[in-house]
C-alpha cells in the first residue's frame, strides 16, 4: 500500500507539467518542465552525471568495493548511494526522472522499460559511446535549462575530440599491437569492438585481442593466444577485487618473451578515481584518449598534463596538484 501511494503522488506530480522529448534511443518519454530531482541509474551514468547535475542528483549509484575515492569532489563522496534496483528505495527519493546511461548501438533496453512501466518514473536514456559524449551533454542541456556546466563540457570535449582527428591525420597510425587486460591474471581481456576497448579503438590503435565478442565485452584468453599475438605494448588496469596484473606481467617468467615486456612497455591505466580506459565505460575515459595521444600520436608531454588536470577540475569538481598528478602514473 505504501508503494502504491508513493507511486500516485508521483504520477500526479508528473502530470501537472510535463512536456514530451525524445531520448537518445528514440523513446517517447514524458517528463517534468522543471527536472529538480534526479536519479542515475547506475555508476557509469552516476559519473557522467556528477558534472552537469550534482545539484539536483539526489543519489550516486552504487560502485562495489570503495567508499571513498581519490580525486575527486568530496560532495561526490558524500552525496548518499542508492541501488535502483530496490524499488521501495527509488520510490521513497522520489525522483522527477531517472537517466540511464546506456550504448545505444548495442544495449537491451528492455530492463530500463520495465523500470519505467513500475515505477511509473520516465526513464531517459542518454549515449556512453565516447564519440556521443558531446551529443550527450548537448542532449542533458536541453532537458536541465541553464546549465552553463553542459556548456563547458561540450566545449572542452569538442576540443579532445578535434586534437584526436588532427593527431591521427598528422600522424600515420603506429604499426604496433596493444594487448589490454584487466584484473590479476592478466589473461582476462577487452576484444576490439568491446565498449570496454572504446579508448583504443577510437584513436585508430591496433587492439591484438580480435576475438569474438562476449556477453558484458570481457574475454578469456590463454597464454598461447597472447604469444601468437606477441603483443608490443601491454595495458593493465584494476578489475573489481582483483590485484593488478602489472607485477606479474613485468616479473614472471612465461612473460619474458613477449615483446611488450622485452622492450618494457608496460603501462598501468590510472586509476583514480576512477578507470581512464574503462570501470565504468563512461566520461572517465576522456583522459586515456588524452594519454594515448601522448604515447602514440606525439601530444606534448605539457599539453597532456594541462589537458589532463582541466578534465579533473571540470568534471570532477577536483583542482589536481602536480605532485597528484605525477602519482597517477
Amino acid at each position: 500500500m505504501r508503494t502504491l501511494t508513493i507511486s500516485i503522488i508521483i504520477l500526479v506530480t508528473i502530470s501537472l507539467s510535463a512536456k514530451n522529448i525524445k531520448d537518445m534511443a528514440g523513446r517517447n518519454v514524458t517528463i517534468p518542465d522543471n527536472i529538480e530531482r534526479i536519479l542515475p541509474y547506475d555508476s557509469k551514468t552516476s559519473i557522467l552525471l556528477f558534472p552537469v547535475a550534482q545539484n539536483i542528483m539526489m543519489a550516486k549509484a552504487i560502485i562495489p568495493g570503495s567508499k571513498k575515492f581519490k580525486y575527486i569532489s568530496d560532495e561526490y563522496n558524500q552525496m548518499p548511494e542508492i541501488d535502483i534496483k530496490n524499488i521501495e528505495s527509488v520510490l521513497i527519493n522520489n525522483p522527477q526522472v531517472i537517466i540511464a546511461g546506456v550504448f545505444i548501438d548495442s544495449d537491451n533496453f528492455d530492463r530500463f522499460n520495465k523500470l519505467q512501466n513500475r515505477t511509473h518514473i520516465p526513464v531517459i536514456m542518454i549515449d556512453l559511446s565516447i564519440a556521443k559524449l558531446c551529443d550527450t551533454y548537448k542532449f542533458l542541456s536541453s532537458i536541465l535549462p541553464h546549465n552553463k556546466t553542459c556548456e563547458s563540457c561540450i566545449t572542452y570535449l569538442n576540443s579532445i575530440y578535434k586534437q584526436s582527428n588532427n593527431l591521427i591525420q598528422e600522424n600515420k597510425s603506429p604499426d604496433v599491437g596493444i594487448y589490454y587486460t584487466i584484473g590479476g591474471s592478466g589473461l582476462l581481456t577487452d576484444p576490439s569492438g568491446s565498449k570496454h576497448s572504446e579508448v583504443i579503438d577510437y584513436l585508430n590503435l591496433n587492439n591484438v585481442a580480435k576475438i569474438s565478442l562476449p556477453n558484458g565485452g570481457h574475454a578469456n584468453v590463454n597464454m598461447e593466444q597472447i604469444i601468437e599475438w606477441n603483443p608490443q605494448y601491454i595495458f593493465t588496469a584494476d578489475f573489481k577485487a582483483d590485484k593488478n596484473a602489472y607485477t606479474s606481467i613485468k616479473t614472471g617468467s612465461i612473460w619474458q618473451n613477449i615483446t611488450a615486456v622485452k622492450n618494457k612497455k608496460i603501462y598501468k591505466v590510472p586509476s583514480k578515481p576512477f578507470g581512464w580506459f574503462d570501470h565504468p565505460p563512461t566520461v572517465n575515459r576522456i583522459p586515456g584518449i588524452i594519454w594515448l595521444s601522448h604515447i602514440f600520436y606525439k601530444l606534448p608531454e605539457d599539453q597532456m598534463k594541462e589537458q589532463i588536470k582541466t578534465f579533473y577540475k571540470l568534471f570532477y569538481k577536483y583542482n589536481l596538484t602536480d605532485l597528484e598528478y605525477n602519482s597517477l602514473f
